[in-house]
């Protein structure tokens, strides 16, 4: 096979990888679709042409060749890796919202743009996606910003929970505002600092027994860690926040869900059915079809 018929065979491979069509190749490249086609079937382009191609289907000219082709694939995963061990400790957080950004724009597959994140945003922003394999929702703003990705299973998300009953205890727990204060209180101290449930009732001005009661229970959910001490001859236990990171996350993002999320870019929604599906299988997508006017109708 001709280096010309290499070029075109890889060309459409590389093309179909990245899941562009001929049409979305030839916006990139500034050139007529008709042009593409027949770059893949008959002609060839102009020399010039060739690094804008490869340098806009992420290949080098000498894998468009069919030369080390199975050498010249980028790494992704290392790319990102490389990139993220050189930036300073300090700009590392910067540059993985920069990151989650721009692959939450590359998920829209009805858009070509590179999303880059802003410096500054006048208003509280948000970016999401909502798939039916996936949901996403990022916060942008520089005085907090993080970022949340739900790979959605093929047979939604029912299965994972189960029982809910403990769930619920925690919703009832996290409903009572004092509750939430020791939380905050506790999150504040430093590793390993523990607490009295003396200390926790003098500190937040929250009755003793009712610190004990909401300490107890934030022991159960695996919140709080306890031992056991001996004070002036007294047993007492002392209790230590786990600083657990998933009800910081549940805190925030309840947060988010208490604003309307007015302003939200980018906005994928390409779903047919939510997260979770019907338990007895049944199809969830099929709604009633709306009436299209008739031939002649007035």
């Amino acid at each position: 096979m001709d280096k010309k018929n290499l070029f075109r065979k890889n060309l459409v491979k590389r093309r179909k990888e990245l899941g562009l069509t001929q049409e979305q190749l030839a916006v990139r490249l500034n050139v007529s679709p008709q042009a593409v086609s027949k770059w893949e079937n008959s002609s060839y382009p102009d020399g010039e042409l060739l690094p804008r191609i490869a340098r806009e289907l992420n290949i080098s000219l000498d894998a468009l060749f069919g030369i080390k082709i199975e050498n010249n694939e980028r790494d992704i995963e290392k790319l990102v890796s490389d990139e993220m061990r050189i930036t300073p400790p300090e700009k590392r957080a910067e540059l993985f919202m920069k990151l989650m950004y721009s692959a939450m724009y590359a998920y829209n597959p009805n858009t070509d743009k590179t999303g880059r994140l802003s410096d500054d945003y006048e208003h509280e922003n948000f970016a999401g996606i909502k798939a039916d394999d996936a949901i996403s929702i990022a916060r942008l703003n520089k005085d907090l910003r993080y970022f949340f990705f739900l790979e959605v299973p093929e047979n939604g998300l029912n299965h994972y929970f189960g029982d809910i009953t403990n769930m619920a205890r925690l919703f009832n727990t996290l409903a009572d505002v004092d509750a939430l204060n020791i939380i905050m209180y506790l999150g504040a101290s430093a590793r390993n600092k523990m607490f009295s449930a003396e200390n926790i009732s003098e500190k937040l001005n929250i009755p003793l027994d009712k610190v004990q009661y909401i300490i107890d229970r934030l022991d159960r959910f695996g919140l709080v860690w306890r031992v056991g001490a001996v004070l002036s001859d007294e047993s007492v236990i002392l209790y230590g926040y786990s600083h657990h990171h998933m009800i910081t996350f549940m805190l925030v993002l309840a947060r988010a869900i208490t604003n309307y999320l007015k302003y939200i870019e980018p906005n994928t929604d390409i779903w047919r059915q939510g997260a979770f599906r019907y338990s007895d299988g049944s199809d969830d997508t099929k709604v009633p079809s709306v009436r299209w006017w008739e031939k002649d109708e007035k």
